[in-house]
């Protein structure tokens, strides 16, 4: 949520024409229902719950996905200490299909423990990242994902980081802009003004003058305090995010294969029709992308 951060500070929803309310809300599928109402005009969520929406024919499409590589880490308490020790016990996810299961599942994979078999359960923690952290170290749960840096700052703490999945390589589509056919259609100026000010502030990340702006978001927003956390974080951000946020066909399907094994309905699901690339297919042939970049 870095690049949302960094857009409301600077003010960029407004520079592209966008008079924007800022909505959090405790769970994804409350996102979709408040898109689906015409309540809100755009959300971000998990792809996953894209997906799960097309199953029940839900007019939704997936317009950018702003991160692709997986850089999670799943810490644990410290007295887990091997993939063994997490047979029986509980893996905090923010809900069912979201990417923090998803990753959850991916993890598990990487440490070649079958969560049945493991008999190894998945507890919805809603909310965002901070409220899994805090069920962790609460001992509510026993493990959870945590993004970049601060799964490093919580092995630092002494949770054991019992897999990372950025070293393993894996890719999977994540935190993508989702809205309405209807709003696509009726909106398409709105629409296209908020993805501007995204990928403005993602050009604003990537830009190591602006390392003090983005570290003091990080702070603030994570509520961290120690200078080597704020780094550690800074760190991840900036190698994190898709500079042209396309939503591939491709990590969609694999997507999909994960969550065939939670519902195999999933695979009724026709994800290309999810899709709607127009949007960033006109902001990069007209220029816009590369113009944020042309001073790099």
């Amino acid at each position: 949520m870095t690049h949302v951060w960094v857009a409301r500070d600077r003010g960029l929803f407004k520079k592209h024409g966008v008079d924007m309310q800022f909505i959090l809300m405790p769970r994804n599928p409350l996102a979709i229902a408040a898109l689906l109402a015409g309540e809100i005009d755009a959300a971000i969520i998990g792809p996953g719950h894209l997906v799960n929406a097309g199953l029940s024919g839900a007019e939704l499409a997936g317009i950018a996905n702003f991160n692709q590589k997986l850089d999670f880490r799943l810490n644990t308490r410290p007295d887990i200490k091997k993939p063994e020790d997490l047979r029986g016990k509980r893996i905090a996810v923010s809900g069912p299909g979201s990417t923090s299961h998803l990753v959850s599942m991916l993890a598990l994979q990487g440490l070649n423990l079958d969560p049945v078999q493991a008999k190894i359960a998945f507890l919805t923690i809603p909310g965002t990242e901070m409220n899994r952290r805090l069920a962790l170290e609460s001992g509510s749960v026993d493990a959870t994902t945590l993004r970049g840096a601060m799964g490093e700052v919580y092995a630092n703490k002494g949770y054991t980081l019992l897999y990372n999945l950025k070293s393993a390589g894996v890719t999977l589509p994540q935190n993508m802009m989702v809205t309405t056919r209807r709003t696509a259609a009726t909106k398409p100026q709105v629409i296209e003004g908020y993805l501007k000010a995204m990928i403005e502030a993602i050009a604003m990340i990537n830009d190591p003058a602006n390392k003090e702006l983005v570290s003091r978001l990080l702070a603030s927003n994570l509520r961290l305090t120690n200078p080597a956390d704020i780094e550690e974080s800074y760190q991840a951000v900036i190698t994190n995010y898709e500079r042209a946020p396309h939503t591939s066909v491709e990590g969609m399907k694999r997507l999909q294969k994960l969550l065939i094994q939670l519902n195999p309905k999933i695979a009724e699901v026709r994800v290309e029709t999810l899709i709607d690339n127009s949007f960033m297919n006109r902001l990069e042939s007209s220029g816009f992308i590369q113009s944020l970049y042309k001073k790099n």
